[in-house]
C-alpha cells in the first residue's frame, strides 16, 4: 500500500510543479466539459427549452465536483473546506449571473441555438471564474480583498 502512496504522492507532485494557469487550464477544461454534459443533458431533458433552468440545476450539481478539483489540483489548498467553498459559491455566483446574461442575449436577442449559446457563454465567463477563484476563494484574506475598496484604511465605511 505504501507503493501506492509514494507513487500518488510522486505524481501529484509532478502535477503541482506545473504553472498555476496551465494546471487551471487542463482541471477548468475538465470541469466546463462536466458542466456542459450536464447542462446539454437537462436541456435535452426538458425537451431543448428552458435553458435558463437547466443553467441553473447543471451549476448546482457540477459546483461541488469543480470546488474540490479546483482545490486540490489547481490551487493546491488545505484545509478550510466550508469557508473556501463558500467563498467559491460568491465567485461563481458571480460568474454564474454574468453567464445567464450571456446566454440570455445570444438566445432571446441573437436567436442563437441554446446549445450553441452556452459553449460561447463558458469562452466568455471562463476568464473571470479563474480571476475570482485566485484571488478570492483560495486566499485566506480574499474576501477582504473583493471589497477592499469599500473600505478606508481604518476598517471604517466610505
Amino acid at each position: 500500500m505504501s507503493i501506492l502512496i509514494e507513487l500518488y504522492m510522486r505524481l501529484y507532485r509532478g502535477w503541482m510543479s506545473f504553472p498555476e494557469k496551465m494546471r487551471y487550464l487542463f482541471v477548468g477544461g475538465y470541469n466546463t466539459v462536466v458542466s456542459y454534459a450536464l447542462y446539454a443533458g437537462i436541456l435535452w431533458l426538458f425537451g431543448g427549452k428552458r435553458a435558463q433552468l437547466a443553467l441553473f440545476l447543471s451549476f448546482l450539481i457540477s459546483s461541488l465536483n469543480s470546488f474540490l478539483t479546483q482545490k486540490w489540483f489547481v490551487f493546491g489548498s488545505r484545509g478550510r473546506y466550508l469557508m473556501e467553498y463558500v467563498k467559491c459559491l460568491l465567485a461563481w455566483g458571480i460568474s454564474y449571473l454574468f453567464n445567464a446574461l450571456i446566454l440570455a442575449l445570444l438566445i432571446q436577442i441573437f436567436k442563437v441555438d441554446p446549445y450553441v449559446a452556452q459553449i460561447v457563454a463558458l469562452v466568455l465567463v471562463t476568464v473571470n471564474s479563474y480571476l475570482m477563484l485566485k484571488h478570492v476563494a483560495f486566499r485566506a484574506d480574499g474576501l477582504k480583498q473583493l471589497f477592499a475598496g469599500c473600505y478606508h484604511k481604518k476598517g471604517k465605511n466610505i
